[in-house]
């Protein structure tokens, strides 16, 4: 019977290992947050700006944007000139990720739609887009990091679920 009981206890205590390992890895998930901003300028210029971020702990792991600008009526010509201008622009300021297929483009009849994906140690700089309009359409990219007037993030940056919706949530974003 002693025999029994060494053979049993080694076995009983390896299952039980193995059962709080799959609990554990089955429980670890991601924090997924989602935010949004929609801002409408003097311009009649609609931004959406959409930001779904998947946290691995407590780290951002990935960040997923979908940016879409809408024009009016006055400024959607025949030719798409001014379209043709914002994606032409949007794309010089993200060309450090146009690299690996990163950056994504869309045009419709009167808005451009682009979708970034991040996923290396990379930086995302979010409402960062005005126009004005003097003899024509001028789009204006804020490319500063350090501006209080965007949303700087990057992969690997530290933040909670609650932190990062509490600093987008101040920047004008709402968060769900």
């Amino acid at each position: 019977m002693n025999s029994y009981r060494s053979k049993f206890l080694p076995i009983f205590i390896t299952i039980i290992i193995l059962v709080v390992m799959i609990w554990i890895f089955a429980n670890i998930k991601q924090s997924n947050v989602t935010c949004s901003r929609k801002s409408t300028n003097d311009l009649n210029i609609t931004i959406i700006e959409k930001l779904d971020t998947t946290l691995d702990g407590n780290k951002i792991g990935n960040m997923k944007l979908t940016k879409t600008i809408i024009l009016p009526e006055k400024y959607l010509t025949e030719d798409d000139k001014y379209l043709d201008y914002i994606k032409y622009s949007i794309q010089k300021s993200y060309a450090y990720l146009l690299g690996n297929g990163k950056v994504k483009f869309s045009k419709l009849t009167d808005r451009i739609i682009v979708y970034i994906d991040v996923s290396d140690k990379e930086t995302l700089i979010l409402n960062n887009i005005s126009f004005t309009e003097e003899n024509n359409l001028t789009i204006h990219i804020n490319p500063n990091t350090k501006s209080s007037e965007v949303v700087t993030l990057k992969v690997s940056d530290i933040y909670t679920e609650g932190e990062l919706m509490t600093h987008l949530k101040n920047s004008g974003y709402s968060c769900g």
